[in-house]
């Protein structure tokens, strides 16, 4: 599916993925919702989708409770007409600490961010996805989720990736009698701009690159990614866990063959 004016809704537009994402379906002829919760942000990606020749609809909101985002959803019909999409990028870390010594309150609002946030826009979404042509649910991945982090006590967004993994492989089991695809994106280690900023000065100071640089990967990669989900050439492809590492998706004779199989399910596999 080419974007010809279809909608995408995409959470978390403020900055870093979720904006490399809305400025890529922009160039691409998507038009595009922004949701988060700081308007400036949100702002300032709708300048940048609107340069790229994109039209932008600015929705601050707060996705952890079921009101914003029925009023997100409502808000993108009567400005557009239709939902095509819903890519989840909102949530973010945080409650970075030992089980036993960590804010509990922080540990909750880290699931709340990223599992609540994800299933209250997806779920105001559904009915109009439903109605589209060829409807898609974009879901977010990330540390934690498929193995142990050694030495780095994550449990808060360990728990809230890999429910997101499992929302994902169920939600798409659910909806295999529709037109809706359910994907997850997994974007590889992305830095925010502040810790971009940090790394750098760090690298200044020691003048040698950071031994975790070679391993970050751009925003601009994993908005590559969602691009190809929503498009034709990802048609049968759903329930899958997607990473920007993977080289299969780049090319159509290998998607067939993943299309084919039950590699990359999300699904562990049966003995």
């Amino acid at each position: 599916m080419s974007g010809d004016g279809a909608v995408a809704i995409v959470t978390g537009g403020g900055w870093n993925i979720g904006r490399a994402t809305a400025i890529d379906l922009a160039r691409r002829g998507w038009r595009v919702t922004l949701v988060a919760r700081t308007a400036s942000r949100l702002e300032e990606t709708a300048a940048l989708v609107r340069e790229a020749g994109g039209t932008a609809l600015v929705h601050p909101t707060d996705l952890r409770d079921t009101a914003g985002a029925d009023a997100m959803a409502r808000a993108t019909r009567d400005a557009f007409g239709r939902i095509d999409a819903v890519v989840n990028f909102a949530g973010g870390f945080g409650a970075e600490g030992r089980l036993d010594e960590v804010d509990p309150a922080a540990w909750v609002d880290v699931v709340a961010r990223n599992v609540f946030a994800t299933f209250h826009a997806t779920r105001a979404a559904l009915p109009a996805l439903r109605d589209a042509p060829n409807g898609h649910v974009v879901t977010c991945a990330g540390a934690g989720a498929f193995f142990p982090q050694l030495g780095w006590p994550i449990t808060a967004y360990a728990t809230a990736k890999a429910a997101i993994c499992r929302f994902t492989d169920q939600l798409a089991a659910e909806l295999l009698d529709t037109a809706i695809r359910v994907n997850c994106v997994e974007p590889g280690m992305v830095w925010d701009p502040p810790t971009l900023e940090r790394i750098a000065a760090e690298e200044r100071a020691s003048g040698a690159p950071h031994p975790e640089r070679e391993h970050n990967r751009p925003p601009e990669a994993a908005a590559e990614l969602v691009a190809w989900l929503l498009s034709d050439a990802a048609a049968g492809v759903t329930g899958r866990l997607v990473s920007v590492n993977d080289p299969w998706w780049r090319d159509a004779a290998a998607t067939g063959a993943v299309i084919e199989s039950d590699a990359y399910r999300l699904r562990r596999s049966a003995p």
